[in-house]
Formats: structure tokens, sequence, C-alpha cells
């Protein structure tokens, strides 16, 4: 697939705050439930929760800490639980902002983000606001600083030719095989453990 559209390039990060409040919970949540039982010293109840407590961390980071998207002036990213998906600013029609973010691409495909942040609610019709932009339906969208970032950046760099490298599908998508390995794992340990134990 030759070299990353967004790779080694300075850039900005973006994430639903929602999510990253959700990870942080689940995170301290987990940490929590072990650290109660190895101050007791119940190592049967910490090496029987251990990998249940792992999954909680995986979800954590996999669903809630890591998505997102990330602009550069190559391209942007879209990274979610199971894949990342990289579209240089000259194969990018649109990014859509309304109820997920959205990449459309040159090449018919439509990448939606599982932890970019969502957009504001619409607001009835009348004098357009400050920053908003056309809802299509009940009047106007105000747009949120990461969606400005997000525009900003596609009026920038939109009109970029898609580079030689990049030439052939227009998304380069790669599937996170280390991530699905060690979540399949924990599954699979969890349950095990679940029904030895009932």
């Amino acid at each position: 697939m030759g070299e990353s559209p967004t790779g080694r390039v300075p850039g900005v990060t973006l994430r639903a705050p929602s999510s990253l409040v959700v990870g942080i919970a689940l995170l301290a949540l987990a940490g929590v439930l072990l650290a109660d039982a190895a101050l007791r010293g119940r190592w049967d109840v910490v090496a029987f929760s251990s990998p249940a407590l792992g999954l909680v961390v995986w979800v954590a980071v996999e669903v809630f800490l890591r998505p997102g998207i990330r602009l550069n002036s190559a391209g942007i990213t879209v990274v979610n639980p199971l894949w990342t998906t990289e579209v240089p600013w000259g194969a990018v029609t649109d990014v859509t902002t309304r109820f997920v973010v959205a990449v459309e691409t040159t090449d018919g495909r439509r990448v939606r983000s599982w932890g970019a942040p969502t957009a504001a609610r619409t607001r009835p019709a009348g004098a357009r606001p400050a920053g908003a932009r056309p809802s299509g339906t009940s009047g106007w969208l105000r747009a949120s600083p990461p969606h400005l970032v997000i525009e900003s950046y596609l009026v920038q760099y939109g009109d970029r030719p898609v580079p030689a490298h990049a030439a052939g599908p227009f998304a380069n998508r790669r599937f996170h095989v280390t991530t699905a390995v060690v979540a399949g794992a924990l599954l699979i340990i969890a349950v095990s453990q679940a029904l030895a134990g009932s």
C-alpha cells in the first residue's frame, strides 16, 4: 500500500469527550476492584477476576480511549476499535459532522468515525448564527470547535492531488489484528472461568 498518507506528519487528534470520560471511568473501576482484592489478600479473587478485568481494560482503551480522528496536512485518519482508515485530502469529497463524523471519498466510500466528537443539535430555522452551517432539516447546525478544525483542514488541504503512492484504493484500511486476538483470548478465558465456576 505504500507509505501511510498521514503517517509521521504533525497534526491534531480529535476524540469525543464523553468517550474519554467513560474510558477513564472503566479503567478506574478495574483498578479499584483489583486493588481492593489485593489489599484484602484475596489472591484467588485477583487470579479469577483478572481476565474479566482485562477485558474491561481492553474495552476502555480500544472502544472509548483510542478511537477518534487524526488530521494533518497529508490527510485524515479515522481510528475505530478494529480498523484504521487513512484518506489523503485529494481523495476526500466531503466530511459530514452532524451525528457522526463521516468521510466521503472520491471512490464512493463513506468512512464513519466511532470516537470523533458529535455535532451540536440543530436549532429552529431563522437567522444564521455565527459559525453555523445549514442542517438540511430544521434550521442551522451550530459548529463546535472540533468541527471548525475539521472544516479548516478541509478548506486548506482539500484541493491537494492524491499522492502517487496512494493510487489504487483511495482509502487505505488496516485491521487491528493484535487488538482482535487479545480481545478474543480474554473473552474465551473469562467465559471459560465463569462456566467452570458455575
